[in-house]
């Protein structure tokens, strides 16, 4: 069984749905996967979705099962089963050091966490971040995020969409300064935010134009998302988002220039309005991009190629013994009746090590 933890968000983050997606091809692959949460019955009702699910404070793995740990908080969590070997997910360079300082190494062949055995890297960007971060040779797999089939493009109308909750005093700055042109007009501002997967994809499916405010991108989503829809992207790169977000295709905005985020808008619909075969062949190449680089397939031989190596009978990621691990969520306080609900859960937790300790 190969068990990737999974924090128990109230709300489906982009991260989180990476983390069901590899789960997804792993188990159309034929491997034996499923997302760990930690709160008992814990799930996304609301949410679409066929990764296997299991839930528990604390799991019994046997030997030849695989732990796969996201990588948020640093080092934080490598206390949770110090002697498990972990194959570890980085989806944001700024995780890696998080909980360290200025005056102090942080050991490990992967920065704090000595049973770390490899890491999967859902970007350029970060694999030549862990590139330094890691001892060399410390195995690195490169595995692309999905860009799903619903984001595709629909008839386009005046519309700039944007997410408001990232650089929001950014993309305040460039709309205001839109306003003030006197060059919107009959132009649209549509803020995606409290919105379904399927809503948010026919959004962009109609929007002509997509603000994108990156910020410290692991890789960013929603503009390669944006870019699949056949939206023009004006943004930022956030590092993570350079891959895709290239001048054939897209407005490149220098870091927090408001001004230039204006003036390349405007243009952007210049093109729609006025030179509509300018902006349908930049469209064109973006969305194309997105489709090569990151479709199912692309992820499903990624992720093939790394858990055929993670999963080898002398593989170094593979448990050798029965043991008990822990969930992040053993370590999270609650009150109330979700309080009682994790009380009672870690006491049976504790209970099974106790018994697996003296089987």
């Amino acid at each position: 069984m190969i068990r990737f933890m999974a924090p128990d968000l109230p709300h489906p983050s982009g991260g989180i749905k990476v983390i069901y997606n590899y789960v997804e091809h792993l188990v159309d692959l034929g491997y034996d996967a499923c997302v760990w949460h930690g709160t008992p019955g814990f799930g996304y009702s609301s949410w679409e979705h066929h990764a296997p699910v299991e839930t528990g404070l604390a799991l019994e793995f046997i030997p030849g099962d695989v732990l796969v740990m996201p990588e948020t908080g640093g080092s934080k969590w490598a206390f949770l089963n110090p002697d498990t070997p972990t194959v570890m997910l980085c989806q944001g360079m700024d995780f890696v050091f998080a909980d360290a300082g200025f005056t102090e190494d942080v050991p490990g062949a992967y920065p704090g966490w000595r049973q770390a055995t490899c890491v999967l890297s859902v970007s350029e960007a970060i694999s030549t971040f862990l590139e330094g971060a890691c001892e060399q040779g410390f195995p690195i797999y490169r595995i692309p995020v999905e860009i799903e089939s619903w984001f595709a493009p629909s008839a386009k109308r005046r519309q700039i969409a944007l997410m408001p909750r990232r650089r929001r005093e950014d993309l305040i700055g460039a709309v205001q300064l839109l306003r003030r042109s006197g060059r919107l007009g009959d132009w649209e501002i549509v803020l995606i935010d409290g919105m379904t997967q399927p809503e948010v994809a026919s959004a962009l499916g109609e929007a002509a134009i997509f603000l994108f405010g990156a910020e410290r991108e692991g890789f960013g989503l929603p503009g390669a998302e944006a870019m699949a829809a056949g939206c023009y992207v004006v943004g930022f790169t956030g590092d993570g988002a350079k891959e895709y977000l290239l001048p054939d295709c897209s407005s490149v905005v220098p870091d927090s220039d408001v001004v230039a985020m204006r003036d390349l808008t405007l243009e952007a619909m210049n093109w729609f309005d006025r030179d509509r075969a300018t902006y349908d062949e930049k469209v064109a190449i973006g969305a194309a991009r997105v489709r090569e680089r990151y479709s199912g397939g692309q992820v499903r031989s990624a992720l093939d190629t790394a858990f055929s190596q993670i999963t080898a009978e002398d593989s170094a990621s593979l448990i050798q013994e029965p043991m008990i691990i822990q969930h992040y969520m053993s370590h999270g306080p609650r009150g109330g009746w979700p309080g009682r609900v994790y009380r009672g859960a870690r006491r049976m937790a504790r209970r099974s090590i106790d018994r697996l300790s003296n089987d």
